[in-house]
């Protein structure tokens, strides 16, 4: 029990906080507070640039008809639905649609494989480009092999979606691409799915290249055999050396090793439906292929031994 006389405990003294200590802190507090300013406008950046892109999309889909009696002018070489957007932009060859995804866009082509990288519709910056053909194919002849390429922001603007085709149930809800060139309407039939690399080194100092255009009807036929070893699964279209094929690139996270972005592609493939074809595909034909081909890369990721190292590297015979 305490007594009268006894003194009450006196209150600590609060430590003075030292220069150094408060110089620190509010450095720390000026780096959080431009990190947040910093992580704020790339959010803000990245939904702007995302708005814009699919308001662009639905404002060039708008001036796709069907009426002929609304473009009647020149160039007679182009369908009538597409001669608005040809007459914006010359550069303008077709249009992808691609059914249960948002992929509905127009495809540019200039003399190289860059310019669209980076530009919209109208040849201004925008960073997640156009999707574009090969500089080297033929709208309207169309090659052995039309190439059309477009970014991948997993944001379902551009080819972001053509990732969905790597479930076969999906692909089941989309077995035909539509797409169209200027000069005449076409459909197409998956037939197969695959991912690869771009970058020699990440697949044994090899690249498959899958983009050439040009190939004799022996080398297209060797070209379908790789295919089918490396696609996730097999459609049961048929693919025939006189055939002609859609092929569609973009970008894919699959085979990063940690927060490295890797140079590594997904592809799909099509074959045109050929004159007085049923367009209708029987997809209770397709079924998974049990070890697809991966490069190198993916084996490494995942620590797997390559069953496919030894194989014999492939490479296109054609002119072009």
């Amino acid at each position: 029990m305490s007594t009268q006389n006894e003194q009450a405990p006196r209150p600590r003294k609060r430590k003075k906080q030292s220069r150094f200590s408060k110089t620190a802190n509010r450095v720390i507090t000026i780096v959080a507070v431009l990190v947040l300013l910093v992580s704020g406008a790339v959010c803000v950046k990245y939904f702007v640039e995302l708005y814009q892109n699919k308001n662009q999309t639905e404002e060039l889909a708008a001036l796709v008809t069907e009426s002929e009696e609304n473009y009647p002018d020149e160039p007679a070489f182009v369908q009538p639905k597409y001669r608005e957007l040809y007459n914006q932009n010359n550069d303008f060859v077709g249009w992808i649609t691609v059914p249960n995804t948002a992929i509905n866009h127009p495809v540019m082509q200039s003399d190289d494989n860059e310019y669209y990288l980076r530009r919209d519709f109208y040849k201004n910056y925008l960073r997640r480009g156009t999707v574009f053909m090969d500089y080297r194919n033929d709208p309207e002849n169309l090659n052995v092999n039309t190439i059309l390429y477009g970014h991948n922001y997993l944001d379902s603007t551009m080819f972001s979606d053509l990732e969905k085709y790597k479930d076969i149930e999906f692909y089941k809800t989309a077995p035909v691409i539509e797409f169209n060139t200027i000069y005449a309407d076409h459909k197409w039939k998956v037939f197969a799915v695959f991912l690869t690399t771009a970058s020699p080194e990440l697949d044994n100092n090899y690249v498959f290249n899958y983009i050439y255009p040009f190939m004799t009807e022996s080398s297209f036929e060797e070209f379908i055999d790789e295919v089918a070893k490396r696609s996730l699964y097999d459609t049961g279209v048929e693919v025939l050396p006189t055939d002609k094929i859609l092929t569609l690139s973009t970008c894919t996270r699959d085979m990063d090793i940690t927060s490295k972005q890797e140079n590594a592609r997904c592809v799909v493939m099509a074959r045109l439906v050929r004159e007085g074809e049923d367009e209708s595909v029987d997809t209770s034909q397709a079924t998974v292929n049990p070890n697809p081909k991966y490069p190198q890369l993916w084996y490494d990721k995942y620590g797997i031994e390559n069953p496919y190292k030894d194989d014999e590297k492939w490479y296109p015979r054609g002119e072009g």
